[in-house]
Formats: structure tokens, C-alpha cells, sequence
């Protein structure tokens, strides 16, 4: 994860200072991120398991992307981020409880690649042989962390930025 710039680590520690957590958040404020949240993933417990997220999240990136532009997009929890990556690490048992918020997730991207006319672009059946590219470079088993952090990198920065359009809009409603 790259540093905090001093001046948002001051602010961030300010910020929270009249929060009060137990208070009602507005309902019409979806607290969904536009893409998987990088802090956690980094707070995976080994090594493989990061690893193994940043790649799911790879070879959905640019559909992922695309997402962001779609008229159906809406951000998604922190679990159903953990469901949609964690599809290669934990299979797909039909009948279980994580399955079918799975396949909840799965809807919603296909229904935005729908919308877009890119259905049938991608095969999430065959994830797992698809091949990872990273700066048009294949990525070696396992990522280096200069890798790893301009991932990160990125995830931030687009998260960040949906999040002041987001802001700007509800200012505005």
C-alpha cells in the first residue's frame, strides 16, 4: 500500500473526531466501492491469498473497468468484493449461502456487459486459464510487490475518484 501523504494522515485522524459510528447513515448514500477496496486485500493473511484476489481481479479488470461506465453500474460491499475474488480461491459450491451472493455478483457484471452490448466478451467458467497481464507483461507466481503496490495504486486512485463524483453528486441533489 503506498504511504499516506502527511496531510491526509492529519486529516483523516481530524475528520473522525465528531464521528459518531452508531448514528443512522443516509440511506440514500450507497457506501459500495467501484472497485475491491486495496487496504483489504493487503490485510489478506498470506501471501497466496492476496496473490491469488489481485489476480481474479486482473483478469476481470477490464471488464471491471468498463463497469464504471455502464448505466447499470452501482458500487458493490466489501463482501460481495470478497465474493467475486475470492471465486478461484474458494470454488463454487452450488448450494452454499456465499454461492448465491456469488452468482448475485456475477449477475450484476454480465448484466452491465449486456447493457453494453459486450455479452459473451468473457467466460467466468474459464478464469483459470485465462493468462494475467500486467503493463502487457505476463506476472510471475508470486507478484512482486513493485507489482502488487501499482495495483494498489490503482485501485485507490479509481476508487478515490468515484468517490468525489459520488460526493459531488449527492452535494448537489
Amino acid at each position: 500500500v503506498p504511504p499516506s501523504l502527511p496531510e491526509w494522515m492529519r486529516a483523516s485522524r481530524d475528520i473522525g473526531k465528531d464521528f459518531d459510528q452508531n448514528a443512522r447513515s443516509n440511506p440514500k448514500v450507497n457506501r459500495g466501492y467501484a472497485l475491491p477496496d486495496p487496504s483489504f486485500i493487503a490485510a489478506m493473511t498470506t501471501p497466496a491469498l492476496r496473490d491469488a484476489y489481485i489476480m481474479v481481479y486482473l483478469k476481470l479488470r477490464h471488464a471491471l473497468h468498463y463497469r464504471l461506465s455502464s448505466p447499470m453500474f452501482e458500487p458493490l460491499s466489501p463482501t460481495s468484493w470478497r465474493d467475486l475474488l475470492g471465486i478461484e480461491s474458494f470454488g463454487n459450491k452450488p448450494d452454499s449461502f456465499v454461492s448465491q451472493r456469488r452468482n448475485d455478483v456475477q449477475t450484476k457484471l454480465m448484466d452491465c456487459m449486456k447493457a453494453g452490448k459486450l455479452e459473451g466478451t468473457i467466460d467466468l467458467s474459464k478464469m483459470g486459464t485465462a493468462t494475467v497481464l500486467w503493463r502487457d507483461q505476463p506476472l510471475p507466481n508470486p507478484l512482486p510487490q513493485n507489482v502488487i503496490s501499482e495495483i494498489f495504486w490503482e485501485l485507490f486512485e479509481i476508487n478515490f475518484r468515484y468517490e468525489l463524483v459520488a460526493l459531488d453528486r449527492l452535494c448537489y441533489q
